[in-house]
């Protein structure tokens, strides 16, 4: 079984001040080192505050913390990747719903599809996502279609996505620092942190590019 966590970065939306770019990521691990990086961060900041966070945030913790993550992560062998969408190109009748599902669930299965033709993945996927909704139809809705999508590519295998808080999954929180890193590479071009991790990067791809440009 393969676990693969998924995290997003940037927002959503098409309000004044929101991102240009929105990014989902992955980030799977061939052991469970991963946990240790992330304890050992929080036992970190405890050493130092006297209180240990409930959770590893890319965008609440400080550029020291970021760098010691990330190198753990590379460290533990991680593999990441991303797909990102310039969100002035998304059409106008597709940005009327405000979970942007169609958008949503479009780009986590091109980098699931991306992943598994590319690697050659015989194996199950269980998909740990970040639970951005509590709505129970939305996150059937993304789960259903995602089975539909990527098990007639990973067949006889099966894919099996779970949707957890982040506060809850080490491994959301391992997403999230690599989804920060890149989203700040492709937003703001700065490499501090995308550097770190690129030679881990196995999927990179622009949503709605013809050519499939990478950055």
């Amino acid at each position: 079984m393969l676990h693969i966590f998924i995290d997003e970065s940037g927002d959503p939306g098409f309000k004044e001040g929101s991102s240009k770019y929105f990014l989902m990521g992955f980030a799977f691990f061939p052991a469970e080192s991963y946990k240790n990086s992330i304890d050992y961060i929080k036992n970190d900041i405890q050493s130092k505050t006297g209180k240990a966070p409930k959770e590893i945030k890319f965008n609440k913790s400080s550029h020291e913390m970021r760098i010691q993550l990330l190198k753990r992560l590379v460290n533990n062998n991680g593999k990441f990747g991303y797909i990102y969408v310039d969100k002035n190109k998304i059409y106008e009748y597709l940005r009327g719903h405000p979970e942007i599902n169609y958008i949503y669930n479009q780009m986590i299965f091109y980098l699931i599809e991306n992943l598994v033709e590319q690697e050659q993945i015989r194996d199950h996927i269980t998909l740990y996502i970040d639970q951005r909704s509590k709505n129970k139809d939305i996150k059937k809705n993304i789960s259903t279609y995602l089975k539909r999508q990527i098990d007639p590519i990973l067949s006889p295998y099966r894919l099996h996505a779970r949707f957890e808080r982040s506060h809850n999954s080490r491994g959301v929180q391992c997403a999230d620092c690599v989804c920060g890193s890149i989203h700040r590479m492709i937003e703001r071009d700065e490499r501090a942190y995308f550097d770190l991790i690129r030679h881990n990067i196995i999927i990179r791809r622009e949503l709605f590019r013809t050519n499939n440009g990478q950055r």
